[in-house]
């Protein structure tokens, strides 16, 4: 292990430029590079490359700012062509300083152009082609756009993750994936972010798209948000998402829990879903001001936009007391197909004086079933199932609803 403050160039000192010091190190080929506390900050004003190989070790409360008027990310892989293996980065507190930078779409300059790897995002931590990914215990502070944009992982893990965020600019997602990556954790994420907490995008259209293709085999587990924006975007457009197990998501959400969008990223592509599960989610509406005079279905918990095809969804120990924005569980949009849906061991406390929607269907559902739904009104109620889309085969067992209308 090498001590970055005991090489020449490196101060910590929040006034001298770090980044030469800390690139030489990296560079040297040495497995780990440790940055312990600094006497105020490390400063960096170019990117730092980490190699195949190397572990970053900051200690929990060395801060590592992005010096003023940088304009670029703190961190990625040295290598995105080819790519890279075996890559750790852990600890820290990584402030991208978003007061003092400022990326393309933050200027007003059009997202619909092609992704260019020289072009500033706003991104702190940007990987690209990386086998066996780590990044673990971190601080993300203030960034302009993204925390982490990630793209072409195979075994990956981002876990223990705080976001401590000035939400002074649009679009300051958590995690941001996209495809292809296979094989990858993500766990216990806390904060509250000004867009999606957790994204897997495996399409992302415009000047953001790093890479596309499949993401597969994904664990999200942990996520705790108080006025968060959305906690999980699932995005396909053309590529499919595969085998997603989304669980534990606590806390509340300006827009959705979980949403299945296409967002036209890359008009007439599919968008396809195969195999994914929610489990453990307690989440309701954060408390953004009154209640709109018409609620968007867009709003709702777990949101289904069309052209959506999602082959098997299984929401299980969902429970939902809402007190702030009568909007529904779940809204399945005209154009979208659920080919089997289950809805099991979930509940929902209507305390709005709205009615709410527990499953609201526009779209077309193959096979549903619905075992242990149990809801509540005070005062107003809702309906368990509203259904003005098609509806093949139906099993129910154990669907009680006190001032709710069952629908089936």
């Amino acid at each position: 292990m090498t001590d970055a403050l005991t090489h020449p160039g490196v101060r910590g000192d929040g006034q001298h430029d770090d980044t030469a010091g800390l690139q030489a190190v990296l560079d040297s080929g040495v497995a780990t590079v440790l940055l312990p506390t600094p006497p105020r900050h490390y400063l960096i004003s170019r990117t730092l490359k980490l190699h195949s190989g190397q572990t970053l070790l900051a200690e929990r409360h060395a801060v590592i700012r992005l010096a003023d008027h940088a304009h670029v990310h703190m961190l990625t892989n040295a290598d995105h062509a080819t790519g890279n293996a075996n890559i750790t980065v852990q600890g820290g507190v990584w402030d991208g300083n978003n007061e003092h930078q400022t990326c393309d779409y933050h200027q007003g300059k059009s997202w619909r152009v092609p992704f260019d790897p020289e072009r500033y995002l706003g991104v702190l931590m940007q990987f690209n082609n990386v086998q066996n990914l780590r990044l673990a215990n971190l601080t993300l502070k203030d960034p302009e756009m993204f925390g982490i944009q990630l793209g072409q992982l195979f075994q990956f893990t981002v876990e223990d993750i705080t976001f401590d965020y000035n939400l002074r600019r649009g679009n300051m997602d958590g995690v941001h994936v996209h495809g292809p990556s296979r094989h990858g954790r993500i766990t216990n994420l806390k904060g509250t972010t000004n867009d999606d907490l957790v994204a897997l995008n495996a399409d992302d259209g415009q000047m953001g798209e790093m890479s596309r293709g499949p993401i597969e085999d994904i664990h999200v587990d942990g996520l705790w948000s108080e006025n968060g924006y959305t906690a999980v975007r699932l995005l396909s457009a053309g590529s499919p998402i595969r085998r997603v197990k989304l669980a534990n998501i606590f806390g509340t959400y300006r827009t959705n829990v979980v949403s299945f969008t296409n967002h036209n990223v890359h008009p007439g592509e599919a968008s396809t879903f195969d195999d994914i599960s929610i489990t453990g989610v307690f989440c309701s509406r954060a408390p953004t001001g009154a209640p709109p005079a018409e609620i968007w279905s867009g709003h709702s918990q777990i949101w289904i936009d069309a052209p959506a095809v999602v082959t098997n969804l299984v929401v299980r120990d969902y429970h939902r007391t809402e007190s702030v924005l009568a909007t529904d569980d779940i809204h399945i949009e005209p154009g979208a197909t659920v080919e089997n849906l289950v809805l099991s061991e979930v509940s929902l406390v209507n305390q709005s004086g709205r009615p709410i929607n527990f499953l609201h269907n526009r779209g077309t559902i193959g096979n549903l079933a619905l075992q242990n739904v149990r809801a509540k009104a005070a005062p107003a109620g809702g309906a368990i199932l509203k259904n003005s889309g098609t509806i093949t085969g139906l099993q129910q067992h154990g669907v009680t609803g006190e001032g709710f209308t069952t629908g089936v």
